[in-house]
């Protein structure tokens, strides 16, 4: 099987794709719905500092994963990969619109090295701007209206985004009963964060739905995109715990526990006195972090999220064996297969 990139056929070994090369590949999907976002989001707002603000945003928000999830589960089901382009850019300006809020709600002034909109024009703006982004996700659906000979399809997607919203922001206000909460059950915590990956079971599902799918096509690529999303929710969890980015003690002190620490703390009583004492302090030192780290080694919380990772792997390629083989398909597969090959390199 093969796919082209930039007029060069990539052709995948054994039914997958390379990380590299994957990256390629979704690099070169998402594109064309990068730069459309990045021209809606501006449209028709005349107010310079709200169009500054947004002109930051679409400097940085390089979101390639969903609108190529949405694309390729088009493709996997027989439909044409641009027959999903509009789906792809209304989860991108919603997405967008998410991360702005996620923001004031972990009161992330910076990530990745950089201010965030919060950090740089303060929460009013943050939230304001998130809400318009939010707004234009939904006006792209007039678009496919406009497109479509097909209402019903329509009104199934609007239906199916609709419910997935709301699951997200349930999901969102479990994950504020986390913070520093170390009583919380581990099953409450993964079921904030299952229901979280409502949103990348959306992409998939509408992707699906775009491209013409039968009724199980459209069922099997759903619960793979929310398990592909699962694993990479884990992947961050165990990123942060590992305090790989310097994140741990924000991640500790404005938002939910790491699910590896929480494991750890509920694996013995004198475990969990430990880390609640560290927690509940006003300043984690480095050595605090060390101490913490050290016990999820100790209780062995990383391997347990691994086999949660591949069992969830497993699971999401059986659901993509229901499919006819394709280029699509195997992107598909690749995206489940490097996921979890991340959280294995992250555990072991």
């Amino acid at each position: 099987m093969s796919i082209i990139i930039n007029g060069a056929k990539v052709i995948s070994r054994q039914n997958q794709f390379s990380s590299n090369e994957l990256d390629a590949i979704v690099k070169e999907r998402s594109r064309r719905i990068l730069e459309r976002f990045g021209k809606v989001a501006i449209s028709e707002v005349k107010d310079p500092k709200l169009l500054a603000i947004l002109k930051e945003v679409r400097g940085y928000w390089e979101d390639q994963f969903r609108p190529a999830l949405t694309s390729f589960s088009c493709e996997a089901v027989g439909g044409k990969a641009n027959a999903a382009d509009d789906a792809g850019l209304m989860f991108t300006l919603a997405s967008s619109g998410f991360g702005l809020h996620d923001d004031v709600l972990d009161k992330s002034s910076s990530k990745h090295l950089r201010n965030t909109i919060l950090g740089l024009y303060g929460s009013d703006s943050a939230l304001l701007v998130g809400d318009l982004l939010m707004f234009k996700a939904w006006t792209v659906v007039h678009e496919m209206i406009r497109k479509t000979r097909k209402p019903l399809k329509i009104a199934d997607i609007v239906q199916v985004y609709g419910r997935f919203s709301v699951e997200i922001c349930e999901a969102e206000f479990m994950e504020t009963l986390c913070r520093r909460n170390l009583e919380i059950s581990l099953e409450y915590h993964m079921n904030f964060k299952w229901k979280a990956m409502a949103e990348i079971e959306a992409c998939s599902r509408i992707g699906a739905i775009m491209g013409d799918g039968r009724t199980k096509e459209i069922n099997a690529l759903g619960e793979f995109g929310r398990r592909l999303g699962f694993i990479s929710r884990l992947a961050d969890d165990i990123e942060d715990c590992l305090n790989l980015k310097g994140d741990l003690v924000h991640r500790i002190e404005f938002e939910s526990v790491p699910l590896p620490l929480l494991y750890a703390a509920k694996s013995s009583t004198e475990k969990y006195l430990t880390i609640k004492h560290i927690t509940e302090k006003s300043q984690i030192s480095p050595s605090d972090v060390r101490k913490l780290l050290g016990l999820c080694f100790e209780t062995e919380a990383f391997k347990y999220f691994l086999q949660i990772a591949k069992e969830n792997e497993e699971a999401g390629v059986y659901k993509l064996q229901t499919l006819k083989n394709s280029s699509a398909r195997n992107v598909l597969f690749s995206l489940i297969k490097l996921s979890y090959a991340h959280v294995a390199e992250l555990c072991l």
